[in-house]
């Protein structure tokens, strides 16, 4: 009887010098662009700044850049275009999204099956199924502001634009880091950049229903 062949094992000492290169060279990390002491230029992954985390670790399919990489080639709109069915307008203050109210067009189509779904997927690893700010990850988190309580009385008196400026941008404390002019430091990433204007309206009709609102 034959035996398999075994693949040899790849020497230690290339690996190890690899690294030592890498590490005396210069890595844009915008573009991935690599350039090793001025003779090796290479191309390697980039981690430029996305959103609420300047590298995306949630493991849900649709945060994760694997799947856009394997998507087919597309030509992109022109820079500063604005598509048939208008641009998402951005509000400066807080005053400005407590004036808002839910679209009438989003309110007709709310669906209380996909907006259950949408927080299972986004929301409930942090906010919980009761939405007391206890999810699994909350458990996990060591420094920075915890999950919110929904259900608090700092939740229930907020308005609904109030609301959506907290998903859209990463929470109370995600919003007002980025009032400042600084990139948000919160845990909750600024659903603005994940989900639809839609889909972040149905999300704070929900959390509105459960709350008895």
């Amino acid at each position: 009887m034959g035996t398999l062949a075994r693949r040899p094992a790849l020497p230690l000492v290339p690996l190890l010098l690899l690294f030592a290169l890498l590490a005396a060279g210069c890595y844009n990390n915008n573009t991935g662009e690599t350039n090793i002491e001025g003779f090796v230029n290479m191309t390697l992954p980039a981690f430029p700044q996305q959103g609420a985390h300047a590298v995306v670790v949630f493991s849900e399919m649709h945060y994760s850049p694997a799947m856009r990489s394997q998507e087919g080639p597309r030509i992109l709109p022109p820079a500063d275009s604005v598509p048939v069915t208008g641009r998402e307008v951005a509000y400066s203050s807080l005053e400005d999204y407590a004036a808002l109210s839910i679209p009438e067009d989003y309110a007709a189509a709310y669906s209380a099956s996909a907006a259950k779904e949408l927080y299972r997927v986004n929301c409930l690893v942090c906010h919980g199924d009761g939405m007391a700010g206890d999810g699994a990850m909350s458990q996990r988190i060591t420094r920075g502001p915890l999950p919110a309580d929904l259900m608090a009385d700092i939740s229930t008196e907020a308005l609904p634009g109030e609301l959506f400026a907290f998903v859209s941008e990463g929470g109370r404390q995600g919003y007002a880091t980025i009032l400042t002019g600084r990139p948000s430091t919160s845990p909750m990433p600024a659903f603005k950049s994940l989900l639809t204007e839609q889909e972040r309206w149905m999300l704070v009709t929900y959390v509105l229903k459960t709350q008895g609102r």
